[in-house]
C-alpha cells in the first residue's frame, strides 16, 4: 500500500546512512577486524576508529563545503 511505501521510504534513508557509515570504515578503515585482548583495549579501538571516521566526514564536508551543523 501507499502507507507501507511511505514507511520503507524512511526506514530505507537512515538504513543507508548507517550502512554508508559502516561500509566506509570496513573499506576504506579496514576497521571490520577488532584483534584485542579485553574489553577496554577492543572499546578503545571501537572508540579511536569511529574518532577517525569523524575527522575524515568534517574534513570532507570542510572540503566540499557543504552545511554542517558547526
Amino acid at each position: 500500500t501507499e502507507t507501507d511505501e511511505v514507511i520503507n521510504r524512511q526506514i530505507a534513508k537512515v538504513r543507508c546512512r548507517v550502512e554508508h557509515v559502516f561500509g566506509f570504515i570496513e573499506t576504506s578503515m579496514k576497521g571490520s577486524i577488532c584483534r584485542a585482548i579485553g574489553k577496554a583495549r577492543a572499546k578503545t579501538n571501537v572508540t579511536l576508529t569511529n574518532l577517525l571516521y569523524n575527522i575524515c566526514r568534517f574534513e570532507q564536508i570542510k572540503r566540499l563545503g557543504l552545511p554542517s551543523w558547526a
